[in-house]
């Protein structure tokens, strides 16, 4: 039985055209991830909050989020992180392009979903090895977060712990427990109905 033939980036781009979402492509192979939880979902909207409030107030760091990266052209390769920090004199350039050929500073997965932890670790590798100067793993089953930072030794963060960005992002620092609670928007009040006795 003949291999399907090898996607390109190009196929890949004219998937997203029509609308797919969560994919990713490996050595040419088309990856549909798994819809995000919910608890993904909390996570990255802890994240646009309150990394993304940090990363306003700097020159020229900002956040993407699910924007597919060419990781290795050569090989095929394209993931899709949930956030990705650029540096750049061009706020926002990226948000242009339908995939990203630039190495971001940061990259932050969620791994909410089976799919999204399997092989994470050569995930991770793969960043780095790009030229990504930080990786953060954030587990919502554990909840625990992994910091990869080039050079530097891994880190495991839990709940009590305190998530600080240095060396890359000097000056943020959250708790952990703060990226995993409903965000505060979703625990609003609901007006209760009106009361029509006299």
């Amino acid at each position: 039985m003949r291999a399907a033939p090898k996607l390109t980036i190009s196929d890949f781009e004219t998937c997203l055209l029509e609308g797919a979402r969560w994919l990713e492509l490996v050595a040419g192979r088309l990856i549909r991830l798994e819809q995000p939880t919910e608890a993904h979902g909390n996570v990255v909207r802890n994240l646009a909050h309150l990394l993304g409030g940090h990363l306003a107030q700097t020159a020229d760091w900002y956040p993407c989020f699910e924007q597919p990266l060419v990781i290795n052209a050569d090989r095929l390769v394209v993931r899709t992180p949930a956030v990705s920090c650029f540096r750049s004199v061009r706020r926002f350039g990226e948000l242009d392009q339908l995939v990203s050929t630039n190495c971001p500073s940061l990259v932050i997965e969620v791994a909410s979903t089976n799919d999204r932890r399997e092989g994470m670790s050569a995930r991770v590798a793969d960043y780095l090895d790009w030229g990504v100067a930080g990786v953060w793993v954030i587990d919502t089953q554990s909840r625990h977060i992994h910091q990869y930072h080039a050079g530097l030794a891994s880190r495991m963060l839990r709940e009590v712990d305190q998530l600080a960005g240095s060396p890359l992002l000097e000056g943020f620092e959250i708790e952990v427990a703060a990226l995993f609670r409903e965000p505060g928007w979703a625990e609003a009040v609901v007006p209760s109905e009106p009361d029509d006795t006299f």
